[in-house]
């Protein structure tokens, strides 16, 4: 079993809390001692997605890295599969963002052409060893997508469809972001010409001024216009990222948000509370709020809002109508296979996870592409798919291959009216939702 300094704080954790909160004897004693673990897990967390954490995977050396490269590869074939693309330019570094990008257009101009050249080598080495593949969904995400010029677009898309089309499902989702500033009409009419059929802007916020606060560079009429455009260009399947809990966020303009975002003509709505991340602007210079009960104060009001409109709740941030789920999220929660293309990109065999360089410049300039990776176990596969679910509703049984393993973990979140079960499955309960966090460190 794999374990860390992190790991291992948050399972003494529970442990203790666990026998402590079990001892009480009324419900406000409870509901108190569940308020501390809630704040000791918002305090003391870092951004969890994946098990174990990344900085904790092997390294690949160059030594091991051909063999390991030829037998991943050759995993994939005859599977259904989901890919990734990074693309990691962007105009300006937004306050919260510790992604792998390159800011500037000076370095774009430079380095997009070489990048994208470096994708379609590694579409080639991907179709040379894998055969009989199935896609069922395709991401294209960053950095922003949509900084990529026309012809950058068509250089990229022209390729993936030549190499990859053969594969391609006839229900496969394919989406496409990026920020409202950076499309044009023009720009989401090619994107449709070559099968996006899902398209999303990063919109945050609708106040100017927190907008312009968090480092980026549109504005509410851009917003709405994108959103016109894109109707225009033939799409019926939008989505919008929101992020409450924002520097300058106030209920008010929280609120004011949410009203607009709920009457936009979408079919999606990806709904965050704003992560503090390590290597982003606002950890950096101290700028973190003790905001916590506002954040899940929020959270309630964003789930009773855009249940009064119509959406459907299908994760812990994912609202859709129509049953338009973002396939991608639900398949990657489900431990879905994944080939991730570009620096930085996360693939994952169903035995084993890797990421490729994240430094770009290494990442261009060497063959061996692929960084860390970590091997699954048992236990370990069923921990990562559980932390993994605590994003979502409802994982089936069979997909955990061990529910025992689990056992520990499945009876305190039933305790704690985090967990229903039912015949086929595990479901998070609407309840508890909200609290995924604490759910996830249950499960690292």
């Amino acid at each position: 079993m794999f374990k860390t300094e992190y790991n291992k704080k948050f399972r003494a954790f529970f442990k203790k809390f666990e026998r402590e909160y079990f001892a009480l004897k009324t419900d406000e004693e409870r509901q108190f001692a569940f308020d501390l673990g809630v704040r000791f897990v918002e305090k003391n967390r870092d951004f969890v997605m994946q098990y174990p954490l990344v900085q904790y995977w092997e390294t690949l050396d160059s030594n091991k890295y051909l063999r390991f490269h030829d037998d991943v590869l050759a995993t994939y074939t005859g599977q259904h599969v989901n890919l990734y693309f990074h693309i990691p330019f962007c105009k300006t570094r937004c306050s919260y963002c510790n992604f792998h990008i390159v800011v500037g257009d000076a370095q774009k101009d430079v380095m997009k052409r070489v990048y994208l050249k470096k994708l379609r080598d590694e579409i080639d080495d991907f179709v040379v060893r894998v055969s009989g593949i199935a896609i069922d969904t395709i991401f294209i995400w960053g950095g922003t997508p949509s900084y990529l010029d026309l012809e950058d677009i068509e250089y990229l898309f022209s390729y993936i469809k030549e190499k990859l089309g053969s594969y391609f499902t006839p229900e496969m989702e394919f989406t496409f972001e990026g920020n409202p500033d950076s499309y044009s009409l023009e720009k989401l009419k090619l994107l449709k010409q070559y099968g996006v059929n899902r398209i999303s802007f990063w919109v945050q916020s609708f106040d100017n001024e927190i907008i312009k606060n968090i480092n980026r560079t549109y504005d509410r009429d851009i917003v709405l216009k994108r959103i016109e455009d894109a109707k225009s260009a033939g799409f019926d399947n939008i989505n919008i990222d929101m992020i409450y809990g924002l520097p300058g966020h106030n209920y008010e303009i929280m609120k004011e948000d949410l009203l607009i975002a709920s009457e936009l003509p979408i079919s999606h709505l990806t709904y965050y509370p704003l992560y503090y991340y390590d290597d982003a602007t606002l950890k950096k210079v101290g700028k973190e709020q003790d905001n916590i009960r506002q954040i899940y104060d929020f959270y309630d009001e964003v789930v009773q809002t855009l249940d009064g409109v119509g959406y459907v709740q299908y994760g812990r941030e994912y609202f859709s109508k129509d049953e338009k789920i973002h396939h991608y999220q639900n398949n990657y929660v489900s431990n879905g296979l994944l080939y991730g293309f570009g620096h930085s990109a996360y693939s994952f065999t169903g035995d084993v996870a890797f990421y490729k360089k994240q430094d770009l410049r290494k990442y261009l300039t060497t063959s061996t592409s692929i960084q860390s990776l970590y091997r699954y176990n048992s236990e370990d596969r069923v921990r990562r798919l559980l932390v993994l679910w605590s994003r979502n509703i409802k994982i089936m049984k069979d997909k955990m291959q061990d529910v025992a393993i689990a056992g520990d973990i499945i009876t305190l979140g039933k305790s704690l009216d985090l967990i229903r079960e039912e015949k086929d499955a595990f479901v998070l309960t609407k309840k508890w939702l909200k609290y995924q966090e604490v759910l996830a460190h249950m499960c690292v």
